[in-house]
């Protein structure tokens, strides 16, 4: 995504960057951008259309109150700690792919409660992460 931006500043030529007042970003809400400690990119992005952790999100569905679908990121992290250890053990910090453009942007990584409720691991209630359904992806959350 970033370096898309990069080329349509490049591609308009000039001054263009300099003109600029402001940026919006916006964004699907399901989808894994897996970082390292170093807010790397680990591998490519998993988007809400990739339903290859169906199995995953029968799975988590059957130990949460809500139903997860494989276009959520739980599902996705679940998937991705089974069939790709190495990026696994990289893992440090979960994106989605419009709060990376945003990461990319500002310096900060941050994640909007509605989007975050869409991870499948939120206490909406109380806005935080819940620690019990993050320890059915990972029995000993970072």
């Amino acid at each position: 995504m970033w370096r898309a931006c990069r080329e349509a500043l490049a591609d308009a030529g000039g001054d263009a960057a300099s003109r600029i007042c402001g940026i919006g970003v916006s964004g699907q809400q399901h989808g894994l951008v897996a970082l390292d400690a170093s807010y790397e990119v680990i591998r490519p992005a998993k988007l809400w259309c990739d339903t290859e952790s169906a199995e995953e999100a029968a799975e988590l569905s059957k130990s949460l109150p809500v139903p997860i679908v494989a276009s959520f990121t739980a599902s996705k992290l679940l998937w991705l700690k089974r069939h790709e250890a190495a990026a696994w053990a990289r893992l440090a910090h979960v994106a989605l792919p419009h709060d990376y453009l945003n990461y990319v942007l500002t310096g900060e990584l941050v994640m909007e409660g509605s989007d975050a409720s869409g991870i499948g691991l939120l206490d909406v209630g109380a806005r935080t992460w819940d620690a019990s359904a993050a320890r059915l992806v990972d029995a000993a959350p970072r």
